[in-house]
This record gives C-alpha cells, sequence and structure tokens, in this order.
C-alpha cells in the first residue's frame, strides 16, 4: 500500500490540489487502479479484495485530512474576526476574501484524471501478489459478501472513519454467513453419508449371507456323498418292508427280533469259530478278529466286483430247509471303522437257484440285515451252496465285522 500511497501524493503535488474536485478525481482514479491491478493479478478471494479497498480507504481519509489542515492552515489569516475557531470538517469555511473550500467527495462518474497525472496513478495497479498474501497473513479480517470490483459509492472525505465500523459490521455479518453455509453444507453432505454407509451395511450383510449359503450348501453336498442319506433312506425301506416279509412268511415280530435274541427256528448258517468256512477272493481280505460285540468275522474288499467277495458256506441241511419255499435270511452287522460302511449281500445255492443282489449299511451298532429269498425247486442240493458279502461299494478302507449268519426257513 506504500505504492498507492506515493502514487496519490506525487499527483496531487503535480495536480490543483486546492480544488476538491481535483482531489476527488485522483482518489478516484486510485480505487479503480486497485481494482484493476487485483483483477490483472486474478485475485478473486473477497478478503483479500475488501482488506487492499478498506486500506486504501483509511489512507485516502489520511491524506484527505492533511489536505484540509493545509487549506485551513493557509486560510487562517483570511477568515473573519468573529468566525468560530472550532470548524467542523464537513462544514464550510467562512473567509472574508478567499472563496469557500469545496466539500470534497468522490464520485463515481467523475471525470478522467488529466494526462498530466496518468503516469503517477497508472503505478496504483502494481499491487503485487506478495503484498496481497502478507496482508493477508497481517490481517485477518472477517468474511465479506460479494463486492463489485468498481464503483464506489460517492461520499465525503470526512465519512471516511465512519465507514470503517460499517465495513466491520458488514464483515462479520458475512463470517457468520460463511458458518451458517458451511454447516449447511456439511448438513447437506450428511445424508449422503448416511446413504453410503448404508450401502456398505447392505453389501456386508449380502457377502455374509452368501458365505453361510455356501458353506451350508457345501456341507449338505459332503454330507450327501458321504453315503449317511442313502444309508437312512434304505433303513427307513427296510423298516417299512419288515413287517410284511414277516407276515409272509408267517412268523411274529418276535421271532426276528434282535434285543431278545433270535428264536429256535432260526437256524444258524455261520458263526466266527474254529472250523468256520469262508473264503476272500483276489482283492478281499477275511478274518477272524475280536469286535466291539465279541468275536466276528472281519472283511474288507477293495473292489466292488466279483474279485471282492468274500463266500461264506451254507451247509447242505440248510439247503434242503430253504427248498420251495420262502425264506428269510439275517446277517448280524456292524461297522469296524468310524464310519458308516455299506455292503452287497446276494447268494449262490447250487440247484434251488440265486437270490437277488441286496445292499445295507452297516452303522457304529450292532444290528441285523434280513432279506427274503424265495426257492420253488424242491430238488435238495447235494452241494453246499454260498452268501457272497463285499464291503468295497464306497471304497477299500471300509471294514464290516460280521457277528453271524442265520436262516429262518418258511412252512
Amino acid at each position: 500500500m506504500s505504492g498507492l500511497e506515493a502514487a496519490i501524493r506525487n499527483a496531487l503535488d503535480r495536480a490543483e490540489r486546492g480544488d476538491g474536485q481535483v482531489r476527488a478525481r485522483i482518489y478516484q482514479s486510485a480505487r479503480q487502479a486497485l481494482d484493476a491491478g487485483l483483477r490483472k493479478q486474478g485475485v478473486t478471494d473477497n478478503l483479500v479484495i475488501l482488506q487492499q479497498r478498506k486500506r486504501l480507504e483509511d489512507k485516502i481519509g489520511e491524506i484527505e485530512n492533511e489536505e484540509i489542515d493545509r487549506l485551513a492552515q493557509s486560510a487562517q489569516p483570511a477568515l473573519a474576526a468573529d468566525a468560530d475557531p472550532f470548524i467542523e470538517m464537513d462544514a464550510p469555511v467562512r473567509r472574508s476574501a478567499a472563496p469557500a473550500a469545496p466539500e470534497v467527495s468522490v464520485s463515481v462518474d467523475a471525470p478522467p484524471v488529466p494526462a498530466a497525472h496518468a503516469a503517477d496513478i497508472g503505478a496504483l495497479g502494481g499491487v503485487t501478489r506478495s503484498d496481497t498474501t502478507a496482508d493477508r497473513h497481517s490481517e485477518t479480517p472477517p468474511m465479506a459478501p460479494e463486492i463489485a470490483p468498481t464503483g464506489y459509492a460517492s461520499e465525503p472525505v470526512s465519512t471516511v472513519a465512519a465507514q470503517a465500523p460499517a465495513i466491520g459490521e458488514t464483515a462479520a455479518d458475512a463470517k457468520a454467513r460463511g458458518r451458517r453455509g458451511r454447516r449447511s453444507k456439511a448438513s447437506a453432505d450428511l445424508p449422503a453419508a448416511r446413504a453410503r454407509r448404508k450401502k456398505r451395511g447392505f453389501l456386508s450383510h449380502l457377502v455374509t449371507w452368501l458365505v453361510t449359503i455356501g458353506v451350508v450348501a457345501v456341507g449338505c453336498f459332503v454330507f450327501y456323498q458321504s453315503g449317511m442319506v442313502q444309508s437312512i433312506i434304505d433303513e427307513a425301506m427296510r423298516s417299512a418292508n419288515r413287517p410284511s416279509a414277516l407276515n409272509a412268511s408267517g412268523q411274529g415280530p418276535s421271532a426276528l427280533s434282535s434285543r431278545g435274541g433270535f428264536s429256535e427256528e432260526w437256524a444258524a448258517i455261520f458263526e466266527p469259530k474254529d472250523g468256520a468256512v469262508f473264503r476272500a477272493g483276489p482283492q478281499a481280505q477275511a478274518q477272524i478278529a475280536t469286535g466291539t460285540e465279541g468275536q466276528a468275522l472281519r472283511i474288507v474288499s477293495a473292489t466292488p466286483n466279483a474279485a471282492g467277495d468274500i463266500a461264506i458256506e451254507v451247509p447242505v441241511e440248510i439247503l434242503r430247509e430253504l427248498a420251495g419255499k420262502s425264506s428269510t435270511l439275517a446277517l448280524t452287522i456292524q461297522s469296524a471303522a468310524n464310519q458308516h460302511s455299506q455292503l452287497s449281500v446276494r447268494c449262490d445255492f447250487g440247484s434251488l437257484g440265486t437270490c437277488s443282489r441286496h445292499r445295507f449299511t452297516a452303522t457304529q451298532e450292532k444290528l441285523d440285515a434280513l432279506f427274503k429269498v424265495s426257492f420253488d425247486r424242491t430238488m435238495a442240493p447235494n452241494a453246499p451252496g454260498r452268501i457272497l458279502v463285499n464291503s468295497g461299494i464306497q471304497g477299500a478302507d471300509r471294514p464290516v465285522f460280521i457277528y453271524s449268519v442265520r436262516a429262518l426257513p418258511g412252512q
């Protein structure tokens, strides 16, 4: 601002500084030069513009007061004797010989400055960016509303001091409005932030549900592939068919009750003891072992085909009891591993014929697997028959205990 002050004073020195209109034009030119300099440097910050304008007005008021004092001192001898020595700044000065000092005011429509003073006022536009930056840090005036770059109101110089409080009040109001604007902006951004959080919460819940459903689906698939579902279905079907089978054979439930033991009508085909006759195929193993319920034949098949069969011999005298009748066979079995094991059972009774293949599931508990056989032929065979058992349906690591094989001849 020191450059602006020097330019104003140089212009006054070269002009008719005693003329208030000339001074007003010089001040107005200084204002226009300040606005032009700010626009040229691209300064758009209202705080900086207001600060520069206020400092210029302060400086103009200071210079104008000096000029008024100078005029008053030069006109002091010409004052009338009865003139009041205390003269207000805005009141005209009464003189006896010289005309009254004109009122110094600044008008937007003031004529341009003479060419002789244009060079001095032109220097007023040289406000550097460093000056504005330093002014911004040296003073922190309040926020101000949007102000047009040019067009100052025409005022007497004596009212410059009164403008400063008005500017401060306007800036305070602008600062308050700025705070309200920031709060309004924050309030406007709040629903968007809540919407983003709600969207992220929905996506996280969706991912959680998808992962949970995937885990449950994989567990169900593994459970189904393990054969447990099929074994439960088979056991339910056997339980449903068991009463009809017993009624067809003419025997009551007590005859097949494993809890109460088998009745005397059941003939023993095989028991795991010394001298029991059995033979394992090339891809099967069979041996007498101790199970959880006593002595048993432990079998394991590496393949579900005939190479994995274990043959249990059926004596000729039992085959004669089965000839021409519908009879029931029972195998007491148990899984020899910590998992369920499926096994197939079929029979080859020589001249009596064969029976269809049956599938059972051995669990960790001892149970009786029952199935019916019917032979229309009455010719008694003269050679032992075979019951063929295979535990390789689900793989080679599914051993099974066989505790006994019995037959209930029909009537």
